[in-house]
């Protein structure tokens, strides 16, 4: 088994006037292996079985064994996979950047025999939270506390901030913040070759054609830290499509989580100072135009491309105060582009595997809500389908509306019934949301589905009224 573990990180400092006090070299991604060197972390390398066409930069990489120490030796300590154990090796701790987006990377061989149905979650939970430490930019090792692997992202964003900066040339009020180099979801990619118990709501997103490789995608959540997990069977020698596929699964992820902190960033006025035709501005719209491109095109490298990012699609909470000035200083049509992106993520539904501690629960993010709780799988995906069904539709905005406040009611609804009537009831809502949403909706077929729904709700006396007003509104709009 072998997992690749990415901390994705966005550089803002490329849209700050005077770069924000970054060291010109190492100049990704226009760096010179053997040479250049990244500050407390290593050497620049050209990667031994090299990039590919398709990702510019993936050739070369910063070594970075020292901005990372695991304080257990692996070799010494032992994990359980089910009925087998064994322990971990550290194929490689390396930086990659291509200027805005960078990642530190992570690479892990487990050294147990092929796993035969055993339970992929413990394990992933024990890996996630074994200790490390990040060093100051100095080296200073023995005082520094130990951390969660999963909760290091935070100061490794911090060290890697301080080692790219050149101090002497900062004024004394323009420090390094924080925000300038900031960290986003992990991602993981677990590459297996027997037969492994995937956690609950992992969905199969692809075959990979002329490889024996399957694709499946879960959320996971570490307390705070959220991770998109891609599991990877692998049930053939071809180890270069293997590789190719694990290099853009990568790149997917850190160029989705930049894009995504960047947007966070333009939504706080008081980080950039951008007015219409200046260079920092030129700059961040021909960064936005490119990646909001790459994140729709439905096929590169050889994959189909659109499926994975669905199954990994989140929703953003990245909202523009007062959105006509905040897009002013953008040319219209890259202005459009962002603000069709934006809306697409604001209105995603996702299912997160919630772990704390040895119990596990479910969280169904649905646009800017949040509802936890004991969900089945099947119960789970209605409702999550239900919200994106409404949010993808082509019927009216009151309408989609409607239909994703009755599906965040009937959420909350759930979670308080039995694991059977929660199945009924999120089978009416998949029912009425798709009847609701098609060219021809059937009253009939609707006033059904909303009956169920009513008459589950009464179980709940605090949700009777808020189910029953939803339902309604639906109805109305549907002239039923």
């Amino acid at each position: 088994m072998f997992l690749a573990i990415q901390f994705p990180f966005a550089d803002a400092r490329g849209f700050l006037d005077e770069g924000g006090g970054r060291l010109s070299r190492p100049a990704w991604p226009l760096v010179n292996p053997g040479y250049d060197f990244l500050r407390s972390s290593g050497l620049v390398r050209p990667r031994r079985r090299g990039g590919v066409s398709d990702w510019a930069g993936e050739e070369i990489f910063s070594d970075a064994k020292r901005a990372l120490r695991f304080e257990d030796h692996l070799g010494t300590k032992w994990y359980c996979l089910g009925s087998s154990s064994g322990n971990f090796k550290c194929a490689f701790r390396r930086f990659h950047s291509q200027g805005t987006v960078a990642r530190f990377e992570i690479g892990l061989r487990f050294s147990a025999d092929k796993a035969v149905g055993d339970p992929i979650l413990p394990f992933l939970r024990d890996v996630l939270t074994m200790p490390v430490i990040v060093p100051d930019i100095d080296g200073n090792v023995p005082h520094q506390p130990s951390i969660q692997l999963a909760l290091a992202g935070q100061k490794l964003a911090k060290h890697f901030l301080v080692s790219t900066t050149n101090h002497k040339c900062m004024q004394t009020n323009a420090m390094p913040q924080t925000w300038w180099f900031t960290c986003g979801n992990l991602g993981i990619i677990v590459e297996y070759f027997g037969d492994l118990e995937l956690p609950p709501h992992t969905r199969h997103v692809i075959n990979i054609s002329g490889a024996q490789i399957s694709l499946s995608h879960t959320w996971l959540a570490i307390g705070k830290c959220r991770c998109s997990v891609w599991f990877m069977h692998n049930s053939s020698a071809d180890r270069e499509t293997a590789r190719r596929l694990r290099i853009h699964l990568t790149r997917l992820h850190s160029e989705r989580e930049c894009l995504k902190i960047i947007l966070s960033h333009l939504g706080d006025k008081t980080r950039f100072d951008l007015k219409k035709y200046d260079a920092s501005s030129e700059r961040l719209q021909h960064y936005l135009k490119d990646a909001v491109n790459l994140l729709q095109r439905p096929k590169f490298m050889g994959f189909r491309q659109s499926p994975m990012l669905k199954a990994a699609q989140e929703a953003h909470g990245i909202a523009f105060p007062g959105e006509s000035a905040s897009l002013e200083w953008m040319r219209r049509q890259v202005a459009l582009l962002v603000d069709g992106y934006v809306r697409r993520a604001q209105s995603t539904a996702t299912v997160v595997n919630y772990i704390n501690g040895n119990c596990m629960n479910t969280n169904i993010q649905l646009g800017p809500v949040s509802v936890t709780g004991d969900f089945s799988l099947v119960t789970a995906e209605n409702i999550q389908g239900s919200f994106n069904r409404a949010a993808t539709s082509t019927v009216d905005d009151e309408l989609k509306i409607k239909l994703q406040e009755l599906s965040i009611q009937v959420a909350n609804l759930t979670k308080e019934l039995s694991s059977e009537e929660a199945e009924r009831t999120s089978r009416d809502l998949n029912a009425l949301t798709a009847e609701a949403t098609s060219s021809t909706p059937r009253k009939e077929t609707c006033q059904v589905s909303a009956n169920g729904l009513i008459a589950a709700a009464k179980a709940v006396a605090k949700l009777a009224g808020p189910i029953t007003i939803a339902v309604k509104a639906v109805l109305a709009l549907l002239a039923i």
